[in-house]
């Protein structure tokens, strides 16, 4: 699981937009992305889906520029009415 979710700066985060963008989902945040993490370090797993579908999953492993914020992603979630795919992906396994 991406470690964005419970961060205190996933509000701004370009990188997490990023991640954002190859899950196909909307932006929660229509704020302009300003913060440039160092050191994140993506994670990419290929997997094929119970319907035989090639799957990538993307997500942020370690930042540091990490600030532990619990349950930040419950917001995010909250604003976006959509299911997020993390919470899809997650049910996988």
């Amino acid at each position: 699981m991406c470690i964005c979710l419970n961060c205190d700066r996933i509000n701004n985060c370009e990188v997490y937009s990023i991640v954002e963008q190859k899950h196909n989902e909307k932006q929660a945040y229509k704020k302009k992305r300003q913060f440039f993490p160092q050191s994140p370090t993506l994670l990419c797993i290929n997997f094929f889906s119970k319907n035989n579908l090639y799957l990538l999953e993307w997500d942020v492993n370690e930042c540091l520029s990490y600030q532990e914020k619990p349950g930040n992603w419950m917001l995010i979630s909250q604003k976006n009415s959509k299911n997020s795919s993390y919470l899809s992906f997650d049910l996988l396994f």
